[in-house]
């Protein structure tokens, strides 16, 4: 048919400009690659935001307090701890080798067992200031905590607050309690003939027992707070490996179809241009058969564009290529035949190529930043969103979440598809009539 022999020229054309491939097909991968160096997943490891580096300045806190901060810290997966002395830490901030470090005062245990304002410290690195944040709001939270049990207890305990600021207190606490583990140890093994042991040990036993019964108290909370996660049973196995790839490489690959499909519809003002379009006009070559040619040409390039990007995460990043082997390629498919009509209509809106280049410039980018290119699709405020729906590529990139991210089919999420489909009769056609009335008023020449 004479729509095969058009769209076959083209793509002769299109395979054999190396560049134009290498551009097209290289970047998106080597930007997920990029991505994959910042998370990590597919065949960087496993995938998630690495661990928050901190270190933690405290040489007053015995070594067997500080193995236990340590692990509280670590076991939660968001931390990763380093004990050091101020300057180290000041020099590993700087230096961005830690996000954050926390100063405590050297009598820090002195200080809490005496209930005195304890001074901490949070230095931040600027060139962190995500993760920084984090350590400073985890740190706020717990503070907060900690400020309400110890009103808590005050308040039911009031002569504790008084005996707080007895010397005679505070000097029991630092006999008792200031040095390394092993002096400590040694000094309470020595205290039969020592007469204020007593009152420390009846006094330390006696906030001990108080702390214990608050505690307990406190962990029965009147209102209790269940949080539950709603997903499919097909969802459940996955929930636990999530690959951040199967975020990244739709929406680059998209962002590059756009300009890939962009410049072949182009042809149609560089053919005007060089006068090969006029010479297939003034042959039996019909203006449906003509559009439809160049329509398919690009249709076709830019499928073999995404199925190669996506055989490619399959291989580098353990992209999911969905739950069958139907659902990705007909998102493909529809996904470039609306991304062929809607630039072929701009292209046959412009009266010259340098008019079209800018004009589909500008749109790519704007599209981009409204339909889920630069930001998921998921987490776009909500008049970003509504506007973002009248551009092709929210479609496609909300199709591509179904697909790769939530492991769905077509069947269980057609909206997308559906309005894709749509998209690219409506266009198609729009597109056939601005080419039948700029070759009636004469503008193809």
């Amino acid at each position: 048919m004479v729509i095969f022999s058009v769209a076959g020229k083209d793509l002769l054309r299109f395979l054999g400009d190396r560049r134009a491939l290498v551009v097209s097909l290289a970047l998106p991968l080597v930007l997920t690659f990029i991505m994959g160096l910042s998370f990590g997943g597919g065949l960087f490891g496993k995938s998630g935001i690495s661990a928050i580096k901190i270190a933690l300045v405290a040489e007053g806190i015995p070594e067997l307090l500080r193995d236990r901060f340590t692990e509280g810290l670590e076991e939660s997966g968001f931390f990763s701890v380093s004990w050091v002395d101020s300057n180290a830490a000041d020099f590993l901030v700087r230096n961005g080798e830690v996000s954050a470090a926390v100063v405590l005062p050297d009598d820090f245990l002195r200080q809490a067992l005496s209930f005195e304002e304890i001074p901490i410290l949070i230095w931040k690195d600027p060139g962190s200031s995500l993760k920084a944040g984090i350590v400073e709001e985890v740190l706020s939270r717990g503070l907060r905590e900690y400020q309400a049990g110890e009103a808590a207890y005050l308040g039911l305990w009031p002569e504790d607050a008084a005996a707080a600021g007895d010397s005679s207190a505070v000097d029991l606490v630092e006999k008792y309690f200031e040095g390394a583990f092993s002096t400590l140890w040694q000094s309470w093994r020595e205290v039969e003939n020592d007469s204020s042991w007593a009152e420390f040990q009846e006094r330390t036993a006696r906030i001990m027992d108080r702390q214990v019964a608050l505690v307990e108290a406190l962990g029965q909370p009147g209102i209790e707070l269940e949080v539950q996660d709603k997903v499919s049973d097909q969802d459940v196995s996955q929930s636990e490996d999530i690959n951040l790839f199967n975020y990244f490489l739709p929406t680059f690959a998209v962002f590059f179809l756009m300009f890939g499909v962009a410049g072949a519809t182009g042809d149609f003002h560089r053919e005007r241009k060089m006068g090969t379009l006029q010479r297939q006009l003034m042959s039996p070559l019909r203006a449906l058969e003509f559009v439809l040619g160049k329509w398919l040409s690009a249709s076709l390039q830019g499928s073999l564009q995404l199925m190669v990007l996506f055989l490619g995460g399959a291989i580098l990043f353990q992209v999911n290529l969905g739950p069958d082997p139907w659902s990705l390629p007909l998102a493909i498919v529809l996904t470039c035949t609306a991304a062929t009509g809607f630039f072929l209509l701009l292209t046959l809106l412009c009266r010259d190529e340098k008019m079209a280049d800018n004009l589909k410039t500008i749109v790519v980018l704007i599209s981009a930043m409204l339909g889920g290119n630069m930001v998921p699709v998921d987490s776009l405020p909500p008049w970003i969103s509504a506007v973002g729906q009248f551009f092709f590529n929210y479609w496609a990139n909300l199709s591509f979440s179904h697909i790769l991210v939530s492991n769905r089919n077509i069947f269980e999420e057609p909206q997308p598809l559906l309005i894709l489909f749509g998209a690219t009769i409506g266009l198609l056609g729009a597109s056939l009539i601005v080419f039948i009335l700029r070759q009636r008023r004469g503008g193809l020449l």
